[in-house]
Formats: C-alpha cells, sequence, structure tokens
C-alpha cells in the first residue's frame, strides 16, 4: 500500500482545483442566481396577486352598489395586471353578471368566454362552461353550446350538465330527448323548481 507523502497531496489538490476550480465556482454562481431568481419571482407573483386581489375587490364592490360602468372600467386593468392570478377568470365572471343585468347576451358570452379560457382550476373552469353553454343555448347558439358542454366531465356537476342537454335538445325540438334528460337531472339529485317547470312545460 503506498502512502502519499503532504506534497504530494497538496500537489494533486492544487490540480483537482486547476481542473475543476472553474466549474464549481460556476456552479456555485448558477445556484446563488437561481435562487435569488426564484426569490424575485415569488415575490413578484405575491404582489401581482395581492395587486389583482385589490382590483377585483374594487370591482366587487362597484358591482354589488350597482355601479356597472366603474366596474366596466376596471376590466381591462384587472385582465392585465391579474395575469398568472385566478382574479382574472373572477373579474370576467363578475362582467358577464353585469352583461346580464343589462340584457347584454352578447356582453355576457364574451365574458363567460374569457372567464372559461383564464380560469386556473379545471372545476372552476367547469362551472364557467355550464354557464356559457347556458347562454349560448339562449342565443340560440346550440352547436357552439354542445361544444362547450362537452368539456364538463366532473361527476360533480352531472345534474346540471344532464338540464343543460335538455335544453339543446329542447332547442332542437327533441322533447322527448329533453324530457329524458331533464329526468336524469332530477335523478342526479338536481331537483330545482325551475327544473320541473321545464318538465312540465314539455308534458303540456
Amino acid at each position: 500500500m503506498s502512502y502519499l507523502t503532504d506534497e504530494e497531496k497538496a500537489e494533486r489538490i492544487k490540480q483537482w482545483w486547476s481542473d475543476n476550480g472553474s466549474a464549481v465556482i460556476g456552479g456555485v454562481i448558477l445556484g446563488i442566481a437561481g435562487l435569488f431568481g426564484w426569490n424575485w419571482w415569488t415575490d413578484r407573483q405575491a404582489d401581482r396577486a395581492e395587486a389583482a386581489s385589490e382590483l377585483y375587490m374594487m370591482v366587487l364592490s362597484h358591482v354589488d352598489a350597482g355601479q356597472f360602468a366603474q366596474a366596466s372600467a376596471l376590466a381591462p386593468e384587472l385582465a392585465e395586471n391579474g395575469r398568472g392570478t385566478p382574479y382574472v377568470s373572477m373579474g370576467w365572471a363578475l362582467m358577464a353578471d353585469i352583461a346580464v343585468r343589462q340584457d347584454d347576451s352578447k356582453g355576457a358570452i364574451h365574458a363567460l368566454e374569457q372567464a372559461r379560457a383564464t380560469a386556473h382550476e379545471e372545476g372552476y373552469r367547469q362551472v364557467m362552461s355550464l354557464r356559457l353553454a347556458r347562454h349560448l343555448v339562449a342565443a340560440d347558439r346550440v352547436d357552439e353550446a354542445e361544444t362547450v358542454l362537452a368539456d364538463v366531465t366532473a361527476d360533480a356537476f352531472s345534474g346540471l350538465r344532464a338540464e343543460v342537454r335538455g335544453d339543446i335538445a329542447r332547442a332542437r325540438g327533441e322533447s322527448g330527448e329533453a324530457r329524458r334528460h331533464y329526468e336524469a337531472a332530477l335523478a342526479a339529485g338536481h331537483d330545482t323548481e325551475f327544473l320541473r317547470l321545464k318538465l312540465d312545460e314539455l308534458a303540456a
């Protein structure tokens, strides 16, 4: 067994450092840069979410007060400053509510399309899809409604989905198919007065 002298050990360390020192230093620098970059990015996202939250609350306050023009004026700012946060989709959903109150069918459909497109969470996206499909049926855009409804797959929405399918069938004049879907909605536990009214109307 051979042993290295202290001088030989020192020489080997110097040689290793000469061969690998640049890579080690570069790795450390990259690691530090990555850490600072990550911290900067997370801080920026937190600031953006906070600003978007404040804007959303302002929009909601205007809606609650019936100040629809002021709420609508803030929508573009919310869409721009809230990018990457859930508040963009929530803001568009509020714009849809405003459009409905103002009997603006096209405006409601556009806002719900934006709310659906910017939704971060799949369950929320499916809720927006259900709302959008209802408005498309009301606007006689039945084929589009059917396409949108195909995205609603969660079991939790089975009753609502069946009701909208019934609405689509009724809009096409398919009374028997509409009844079948409405009855399926009831069987899924979606028992509302409006749904029963639609069933009664088919029986009349």
